[in-house]
């Protein structure tokens, strides 16, 4: 059985990552959602988040279309 201690790690440094691929401009968008997996999954969440913002299927960080005057 694993420990708790290793689950909080793991939340934690998942969390990291998504910060850190956030602040290194992977285009990541943070959300409640992400933190949301990033805290539950841990490190394969922050993993998978990055790769879904990469693919643009989820989690990427949106541009707003120009206005067009």
């Amino acid at each position: 059985m694993v420990s708790l201690r290793a689950l909080v790690v793991n939340a934690i440094v998942g969390l990291l990552i998504l910060f850190v691929a956030n602040a290194i401009g992977l285009g990541v968008q943070l959300s409640i959602v992400a933190l949301l997996v990033c805290a539950v999954f841990g490190v394969p969440g922050a993993i998978l988040v990055i790769l879904l913002a990469a693919l643009d299927v989820a989690f990427a960080a949106s541009v707003a279309p120009p206005i067009l005057a």
